[in-house]
């Protein structure tokens, strides 16, 4: 793989010639279509739509170049006067910053003066100071440029930068012409077979780098009119060739409008004998920046590109290097394409994790991650930006318990330590004490807010006393079936059944499974819960299932086998004692809504001998 990357950039930096023209061209292309399309579906033919298209565009950009030219050789004959205007006023700010570093600098060489007067005693019989030790001077000569090397140089650039604005002409016209036979033929060959990949592929790439350019180009041109039209009201010379610079310096990602605004900074500095305009000129693109980054940009963008920002700035340092100007301005729509190949290509799916903004983890394993590292604050953190979109049973049943079945299956098979073990079970206990606290303090709150209006109290309590005239609330016990990790989806269990009016209380696996029945009131409990956490979730289930069963025949049994796998058909087959086994927190919180709306009629229980053959009914 190295040599591959090595070879292939060889060969980019080595063919840059032909490939940047190429580049730009289907680039251009991509700008261009869409409005050949919509020519053609008003009836026009395929060439005339192109033609006028081609014309159009690079006619629009030919101006934007002359007008570039005329303001520049209009401002050329003033730099002289300015650069003057900038030397005086910086210097009349920085004259104490100046006088401080001079008599900094004095004594310094006073002090190594003194140092090497004592290390080095003054010699009587060397030359005096004044003496040369060279009398003659040295000048190198050089012949002056002919006018016709200085003719070459010029004509030599000019010609190659008009060679290249033809090529890249004739180039987007013929891909405009044979848009739909270059998709077909790309497609044969880098397909190989993979049509249908391929094809998702390429259509990827052309929606994304078409809307992205086209989007970036309407932005760029708001953008320099905009600044154009502010520095002609700001009072700031040229202020056309400003706007069209800071329009085509925006192609840079990040860094381009700031270089952009460089230059009429400097000129307002030049031209003004205070600070105001400056400010101005200053406060015109920061204006203008935020609004575009924090408004328009994530609007029409949406999700934008899929790039991350550090993608794009390597690949800006990447193109740049490899391509010089050109390539900046490339970087972003050649890193797009980059992603869309590795997003595809399952080879080189290592280019869509290095380049793309997709979470590498699943919130569940992201959260483990972070605990496994021990960083229980930003998985904290994760936790409350899952709340902002997702409701706790959500949370808790698609991120946390799988988080926690992951820890739980990793320490059964001895790939997690004791100590890395410990530290995650006690920082979940943490996370969700933590947030009943929150809740808590939330619902006194709440509390406090109904009963300061005399109106909402009398509500509360009308309310308060129809619902317990229609039903008293169910008292709910949740049981941890044997492990820690039970504990925990315990706690998370009664946290979410609280919400429901019932009385819950979530138990402990400080003692056994026999000490822990033997605690409970039978004549307090109106359902049991036992939350299971796999891998053996059944197994300890079944277990302490049979001995509730003998002890609480009449109790309404609720197994959680949380983030199970398997099929719970034959998972209730197997624990059997007539419970209702669920697999998540949501499906068990509709099921205690539905045994709390109504009468509390008690099913048909098994006798013990049905639940466990070894058990003898009483006679």
């Amino acid at each position: 793989m190295p040599a591959s990357i090595a070879v292939i950039t060889a060969g980019l930096y080595l063919a840059k010639g032909i490939l940047v023209p190429c580049t730009l061209a289907v680039l251009l292309s991509f700008l261009l279509s869409p409005v050949c399309d919509w020519l053609e579906r008003w009836k026009l033919g395929r060439i005339p739509a192109v033609l006028i298209t081609a014309t159009v565009g690079f006619s629009m950009l030919g101006v934007v170049v002359w007008t570039t030219v005329i303001q520049v050789s209009h401002l050329a004959p003033k730099i002289p006067e300015y650069r003057e205007n900038v030397e005086a006023k910086f210097n009349s700010v920085n004259e104490y910053a100046v006088a401080v570093l001079s008599q900094v600098t004095r004594r310094t060489h006073k002090i190594a003066d003194k140092t090497t007067d004592d290390v080095l005693p003054p010699n009587p019989d060397s030359e005096p100071q004044g003496s040369d030790k060279f009398p003659f001077s040295v000048r190198i000569i050089t012949s002056p440029t002919s006018p016709i090397e200085i003719f070459g140089g010029m004509f030599g650039t000019l010609l190659e930068v008009l060679g290249t604005t033809g090529i890249v002409i004739v180039l987007v016209v013929f891909f405009l012409i044979g848009r739909e036979d270059l998709r077909d033929r790309f497609i044969h060959l880098a397909g190989k077979g993979e049509v249908t990949v391929t094809t998702q592929m390429l259509e990827d790439a052309s929606a994304r780098v078409s809307r992205y350019l086209t989007i970036l180009f309407l932005l760029n041109l708001t953008f320099g009119i905009s600044v154009g039209v502010g520095l002609v009201l700001i009072g700031v010379p040229n202020a056309i060739l400003w706007g069209i610079l800071a329009g085509v310096l925006r192609f840079i990602p990040y860094i381009g409008p700031w270089i952009a605004a460089t230059m009429p900074v400097g000129l307002s500095l030049a031209i003004s004998t205070g600070w105001g305009l400056t400010i101005l000129t200053v406060l015109l693109f920061v204006v203008l920046e935020l609004f575009n980054n924090n408004l328009f940009e994530p609007w029409l963008y949406g999700k934008k590109t899929g790039v991350s920002a550090v993608a794009v700035m390597l690949a800006a340092v990447f193109w740049t290097w490899l391509w010089g100007p050109m390539g900046l301005l490339l970087a972003t729509p050649l890193t797009v394409c980059v992603l869309v190949v590795g997003k595809h290509v399952p080879q080189l799916s290592f280019l869509n994790i290095l380049l793309g903004t997709d979470p590498v983890f699943e919130p569940q394993k992201h959260v483990y991650q972070r605990l496994l590292a021990g960083d229980m604050e930003e998985a904290a953190q994760l936790l409350e930006s899952s709340l902002e979109h997702k409701s706790l049973v959500d949370v808790y049943d698609n991120v946390l318990i799988p988080a926690l079945a992951i820890a739980e299956t990793h320490w059964q098979l001895g790939d997690l330590n004791d100590g890395k073990h410990k530290f995650i079970m006690q920082s979940l206990k943490e996370m969700l004490q933590d947030r009943s606290d929150r809740e808590q303090e939330k619902q006194a709150a709440q509390a406090k807010k109904d009963v300061a209006t005399d109106d909402a109290a009398a509500v509360n309590t009308v309310s308060a006393e129809a619902i317990k005239s229609k039903s008293s609330p169910l008292k709910i016990l949740c049981l941890p079936a044997r492990s820690e990790a039970d504990e925990i989806t315990a706690m998370m269990l009664a946290q979410i059944l609280g919400t429901t009016g019932s009385s819950v209380q979530a138990s402990s696996v400080t003692s056994l499974a026999d000490e822990m029945i033997d605690l409970i009131d039978p004549s307090s409990v109106d359902v049991i819960c036992v939350a299971a956490t796999r891998p053996a979730a059944v197994m300890h289930a079944r277990h302490l299932c049979k001995r509730l069963r003998v002890r609480f025949p009449a109790v309404k049994l609720v197994v959680g086998l949380w983030d199970s796998i398997g099929d719970l058909n034959k998972a209730q087959d197997r624990i059997g004692c007539g419970a209702t086994v669920f697999s998540t927190l949501a499906d068990t919180l509709k099921e205690i809504l539905l045994m709390s709306g109504s009468p509390l009629s008690q099913p048909d229980q098994p006798s013990p001998s049905e639940c466990d053959p070894k058990v003898t009914a009483p006679t």
